[in-house]
Formats: structure tokens, C-alpha cells, sequence
């Protein structure tokens, strides 16, 4: 591992020796300053991407790549399968949770084995982009003043008789022009210019080229997470693609001061993700049967003032009876007989209970090997002095093409 390029993967919870037959101090040192400053972006703890410890550097619960001065660390979930699998289900999740369609001939395509998650996004990027692009760049009419020869829109009359009075062969000019020139089209240019940047693969090089060219005469932005982009009716193709944009460069770091370290980072909290992936899920599975994620009406408790400890369950479904889902990412152990589930996840859905008067309640975990092929995993569990039922069950995000039919099978 003394070569000047390092490229690891790893999965959750995997450790990453340091010094013999393991990293070099100084790459482990980068890498490790890098995913304690994204950890405080993402609002997690520090620990919470790679730990320090006497073994190495420890994988948490954040998957995604991790990039910076000789060395990238691509950390994938902890499910089964090899890697290109978990890349290629992962990959899945993503474009669900971004409401971002991927058909399997495109998925196919990428050739999840040979490259790690940032080729394969890079990838799906610049080939979505380019195909909007040549159906035709978002280009919006902007306005202009400017001093000309012949009457171009309408006369800016004050300015014409004040700062023109001595020059009778100029017009003050006021005047719209169709301009690909947009704060849109400045957040693609400098996506394009900082994915170019870190691209290793020669074939999303060129499409990266491509791009730039057809990018040619959109301004250079120096804020492109600041610019005024405004998303409508006029440019829907590139709704999506703009979000994926912003999340690219919301990864970059090099400023190398202020203890700040430079590199790329794309980084998913595997519980969030897992969340969001099983609501949006649930919502198109279930359609037009009410789906509400992140519900927030109630609250625990109520004081003089009003509510406290606001209660946020990941999804509340309605009709005919309303049911209660909490997606967690932790690993069921079969062998106890609390199936490994934490208590304080039992007191939540118990809260969750009494607040909405739900009729049956669901904790969703991912699946594993040792679980078999059933997706309830116990159905026999009541909350004492109720007959509501508390479900455990399990999904495969291994497998995320089966996610709707087994969702079905689950919620009913």
C-alpha cells in the first residue's frame, strides 16, 4: 500500500490497518481529518464516519467515498453480497431516495465491479446530463442596459438625456436577450469543472469534456452553492440532476488551513438513508392509499404551553387502519428472544401508539443471511393491555427491485 494512489473499499464497521502491510501514517492522518470535518457537516458526531483507534481506522454507520491528496476510501454497507452487488444495490437506494428513475439497463451499464461509487456516480451524472443537454440547454431571458448605435428594446429615457445629452450617436438601451448564462447553468459548469477534477475513469474524462464544451460560454461561478437557481415548469429535465449537482460540490474541500483538509467527500448516514429509501418506497408502493414520512403532528407530551418532544415517526399510513413504521438500521439477532431490538425503539413505538391511536405498528430492519427467506420476523407481539400488534420485520436492500412486492407482503 506504499504506491503513490491508494484505493480501498471497506464496509461498515470494517477497520483499516495503519503502518505495516497496512496505510501510511500520513495518508491515515488525511483521511481521518477529512471524515471528521464531513461527519460535522452531515451533523453527526465526529466518530461518526472513521474512528481512530490503536488497530487503525474503524468504518461507522456512513457509507460513500471518501477522497483526498493520494488516497480514496470507498465504504460500502454492511449487507450481503460482493462488492459490486452492494454498489449496484446501493446505487438503487440512492435513486430512490432522490427520486432519480434508474432502469436496469442503465444500472447494467455502469458496470458496478470495476469502479467504485464515485466513478459510478460520476457516471450516471454526466450521461443524464448530457442527454438533457442535447435535447436542448436551459436558457432564460435576461436583462440587459446597454449604450448602442441603433435602438435595441426600449430607451432608458433618464439615463439617455443625462449621461448621453453630449453623445447624440448613442441610445441607453433596455433590452431582454435568451441567455444560457443562468445560475442553473453556472451550478452544472462548476459541478462538470470539479468532477473532472477527481474523475479516474477515461470514459467519464470525456464525457466530463463534453460537457465543459457545451458549457463553454456559461460564466464561472465563485459561489455555486449560493447562486439564485430557480426550479420550474421551464427546465423539469433537470430538476433531479441539479440536486445531484449540489451534492457533489457540497462535498468539496480545499481550503488545507484553518485545520481544514483537502479532498472530496460523498457521504450517506446509512440509518437516514435507510429511512428515506423505505418511505419513498412505501409512498409509490402503496399509491394512492395516505403515506405520510416524517409525520410531526403529535407530540409526547403536552404542557401549558403546548406540546413537547415532538414525535416524528418515519411513516404514517392511513386506511383502513392507520399503521405506524420505524425504519432502523441495526442488525436483528435472532438466537435472543428480544430479537435483538432496543428498548428505547420499543418505548418510541409505544409513543408513537398512544399519540395516534394506531391500530398496528411496525419496526423494519434490513435483512441478513441468518434470517432466512420470512419477512415477518414476529407477528405475534402485543403492546400489554392492547390488542395492538407490533410487528418485526425485515427487507432485503440487498435485492432493492423486490422492495415494493415485499412491502406489499408486510403492510398488507
Amino acid at each position: 500500500m506504499n504506491s503513490a494512489t491508494v484505493n480501498l473499499t471497506c464496509r461498515e464497521w470494517d477497520y483499516l490497518p495503519i503502518g505495516e502491510n497496512g496505510l501510511l501514517e500520513a495518508k491515515a492522518e488525511r483521511l481521518h481529518a477529512l471524515a471528521e470535518l464531513a461527519a460535522r457537516r452531515l451533523k453527526l458526531p465526529e466518530t461518526a464516519v472513521l474512528t481512530r483507534t490503536h488497530r487503525g481506522l474503524k468504518a461507522g454507520q456512513v457509507v460513500g467515498i471518501l477522497a483526498t491528496l493520494g488516497m480514496t476510501l470507498e465504504i460500502l454497507p454492511k449487507i450481503d453480497g460482493d462488492d459490486g452487488e452492494v454498489r449496484k444495490a446501493l446505487i438503487r437506494m440512492l435513486a430512490v431516495t432522490w427520486r432519480l428513475p434508474i432502469s436496469d439497463g442503465e444500472l447494467a451499464a455502469l458496470d458496478t465491479q470495476r469502479h467504485d461509487l464515485l466513478e459510478l456516480l460520476i457516471r450516471l451524472f454526466a450521461d443524464r446530463l448530457l442527454v438533457a443537454i442535447r435535447r436542448g440547454m436551459p436558457r432564460r431571458y435576461l436583462a440587459y442596459e446597454e449604450d448602442l448605435g441603433l435602438l435595441r428594446g426600449k430607451l432608458n429615457a433618464k439615463r439617455q438625456f443625462t449621461h448621453l445629452a453630449v453623445r447624440p450617436d448613442r441610445l441607453a438601451c433596455r433590452f431582454d436577450e435568451l441567455s444560457e448564462n443562468t445560475p442553473l447553468n453556472r451550478v452544472f459548469k462548476a459541478a462538470i469543472i470539479r468532477l473532472a477534477g477527481i474523475a479516474r475513469s477515461a470514459a467519464n474524462a470525456r464525457r466530463l469534456a463534453e460537457l465543459a464544451a457545451r458549457f463553454e460560454f456559461v460564466h464561472d461561478t465563485p459561489d455555486p452553492l449560493g447562486e439564485s437557481v430557480q426550479l420550474d415548469r421551464t427546465n423539469t429535465a433537470f430538476h433531479d440532476l441539479y440536486r445531484l449537482a449540489r451534492l457533489f460540490l457540497a462535498g468539496d474541500w480545499q481550503s488545507t488551513t484553518g485545520g481544514r483538509a483537502e479532498g472530496f467527500t460523498l457521504l450517506f448516514a446509512m440509518n437516514s438513508l435507510f429511512e428515506e429509501f423505505i418511505g419513498q418506497s412505501l409512498k409509490h408502493v402503496l399509491a394512492p392509499r395516505p403515506v405520510h414520512l416524517q409525520h410531526s403532528k403529535h407530540c409526547a407530551v403536552t404542557s401549558a404551553d403546548g406540546g413537547l418532544f415532538s414525535l416524528r415517526p418515519d411513516a404514517v399510513i392511513k386506511k383502513p387502519t392507520l399503521i405506524i413504521l420505524d425504519a432502523k438500521w441495526k442488525h436483528l439477532t435472532l438466537e435472543e428472544k428480544t430479537l435483538g431490538v432496543a428498548q428505547s425503539d420499543i418505548y418510541q413505538m409505544l409513543a408513537y401508539a398512544q399519540a395516534y391511536d394506531a391500530s398496528r405498528l411496525v419496526l423494519l430492519y434490513p435483512w441478513h443471511q441468518e434470517m432466512g427467506k420470512q419477512e415477518i420476523i414476529s407477528s405475534d407481539w402485543t403492546v400489554t393491555g392492547t390488542s395492538r400488534q407490533l410487528d418485526i420485520a425485515a427487507i432485503d436492500v440487498g435485492q432493492p427491485e423486490l422492495v415494493s412486492e415485499t412491502l406489499r407482503r408486510i403492510i398488507g
